[in-house]
């Protein structure tokens, strides 16, 4: 029994070749009798190809930051958040007149997913507000005490470049 050769398009022996196509019969037009025109109408025909910019890694920044009015303690408490969250950015108090809406706005300027809000009142209660920026939920508590990592005597977050849970 004689093995058949096979030739590398997958061809058998005894079927017939396809001629190649020239420049000429391709879809294009040598460049030299392109006209602007069509040129234009051929390009606005072609998509472009995906842009890779290496491998995609889910991030989900917070934003941790208060409105105006904190003690030093809350102002401790919210370093604190930061240092054991590797992926948290900080930003400037926010005005007691604006509306909760405006944090939503702030979020998507500095990229982040969550918020972490503080909010005092008349300087004694403190709210923390947690919520997913663009349209997700967001809750309300009631911050009652409040101990640092100075206070514990605790290091921090050992693993800084893990994700906290």
């Amino acid at each position: 029994m004689a093995a058949i050769k096979r030739k590398r398009r997958g061809d058998l022996p005894g079927q017939e070749k396809k001629p190649k196509r020239n420049r000429k019969d391709a879809g294009l037009p040598a460049k030299s009798s392109v006209e602007p025109e069509e040129m234009e109408e051929v390009e606005k025909d072609r998509i472009p190809g995906p842009v890779c910019k290496g491998k995609w890694k889910n991030k989900e920044w917070v934003l941790i930051f208060s409105s105006r009015g904190i003690n030093f303690r809350t102002r401790h408490l919210m370093q604190d958040l930061r240092t054991l969250m590797p992926h948290s950015k900080a930003d400037t108090k926010m005005d007691r007149k604006d509306k909760l809406f405006v944090i939503n706005e702030v979020c998507e300027m500095k990229n982040c997913n969550k918020c972490v809000y503080f909010e005092a009142k008349k300087k004694q209660d403190l709210y923390t507000w947690l919520s997913n920026s663009p349209h997700g939920p967001s809750a309300k508590f009631l911050v009652q005490n409040i101990h640092t990592l100075a206070e514990l005597k605790m290091t921090g977050n050992c693993l800084k470049g893990s994700r906290p849970v």
